[in-house]
C-alpha cells in the first residue's frame, strides 16, 4: 500500500501536472536559479523539481549538493538522508537512516513529520503501526492547537481512530469562507502552509469535508500567492517566495485533482 512520502510526491505530481506548460517551466526555470544554501530548502526544491519534471537532468545537481552539504541540525540532516534514501536505497544507506531516527528523537511536529517521512522510506511497506503510534503520541495536540500540529497528527493518526472525527473537525474550522486555512483559531488571514497542510490532511482522511466550492476558493487562494519572482510565498501578492512555499503549493494545487491523485 503506497505510504507518506509516496502520497506526498504523488500529490504535489498532481499539482504540477495541472499547472499550463509555460506556467510549470517558468516554476522550473526559478527553481534551477535558486541554489538553497542549506540542506533544508535544497530538500524543498528537490521534491518540486521531482514534481514538476522527474526526469530532469537538473535534479542530479541538487543531489549532489543535498549528499555533499554540511548540515547544521538534525531536520537538515533528515532532509539529506531522506535524498539519500531515494537516490541511493541501500541496505546500508536504510540502515544508518533508521540509526539516525533511533538517536535522534524528533522534538516538534516538523522533526515529527520528517521523521515519518525518513521512516516510511526506510520500511518498503510504510511506517510499522507501533512506530506510527509512538510518533503520533509525541504530538500532543488539543483542538486549538497550530494548524500544522493538527494536520501532522491526523496524517499520523489511523483512520478509525477515536481521535479522527475531533482532529477533522478542528481543521475544517480553521477553513475562511473565502479560501485557505488559517495558522491558529485567532489567526487574521489564511496562509499557504496552513492551507496545504490542511487539506492534506483532510484529503487523505475525510476528503468529503471538502466541497467543490471550498475546493476552488482554496485553490484561487493559492494560485494568488505566486510571488513576482515565479515562487511561491506564505502569502498572497509577496513579492518572494521559496521553495518550501512552492512544494505546499504544488502540494495544495494537488489536492484539487482528488479523486485522481491516490
Amino acid at each position: 500500500m503506497p505510504g507518506l512520502f509516496h502520497n506526498l510526491e504523488t500529490m504535489a505530481s498532481k499539482g504540477a501536472e495541472g499547472l499550463a506548460p509555460d506556467a510549470r517551466k517558468t516554476l522550473f526555470d526559478a527553481l534551477v536559479r535558486l541554489r538553497p544554501p542549506d540542506a533544508y530548502y535544497a530538500f524543498f526544491a528537490w521534491l518540486c523539481l521531482r514534481a514538476l519534471d522527474p526526469s530532469a537532468p537538473e535534479i542530479a545537481a541538487v543531489e549532489r549538493h543535498l549528499l555533499t552539504c554540511p548540515t547544521a541540525s538534525p531536520i537538515d540532516a533528515l532532509c539529506a538522508r531522506l535524498v539519500k534514501l531515494n537516490a541511493a536505497p541501500s541496505a546500508l544507506t536504510r540502515l544508518r537512516a533508521l540509526f539516525f531516527v533511533a538517536r535522534n528523537p524528533p522534538r516538534d511536529v516538523y522533526a515529527s513529520f520528517l521523521h515519518a517521512l525518513t521512516l516510511d522510506v526506510v520500511f518498503a511497506r510504510g511506517i510499522p503501526r507501533p512506530v506510527k503510534r509512538l510518533i503520533g503520541k509525541r504530538l500532543h495536540v488539543t483542538p486549538d492547537a497550530p494548524t500544522p500540529r493538527l494536520a501532522a497528527k491526523l496524517t499520523l493518526t489511523s483512520p478509525g481512530h477515536p481521535d479522527c472525527d475531533t482532529l477533522k473537525t478542528a481543521l475544517l474550522q480553521r477553513r475562511r469562507p473565502t479560501g485557505g486555512f488559517v495558522s491558529s483559531a485567532n489567526a487574521a488571514s489564511p496562509d499557504l502552509l496552513a492551507t496545504a497542510v490542511a487539506r492534506f490532511a483532510l484529503m487523505t482522511h475525510a476528503p468529503t469535508g471538502l466541497t467543490p466550492e471550498h475546493t476552488a476558493a482554496d485553490l484561487a487562494f493559492t494560485e494568488a500567492c505566486w510571488a513576482d519572482d515565479a515562487l511561491f510565498a506564505p502569502l498572497p501578492y509577496s513579492t518572494r517566495g521559496d521553495a518550501e512555499y512552492t512544494f505546499y503549493a504544488l502540494l495544495s494545487l494537488g489536492t484539487g485533482r482528488w479523486p485522481s491523485v491516490f
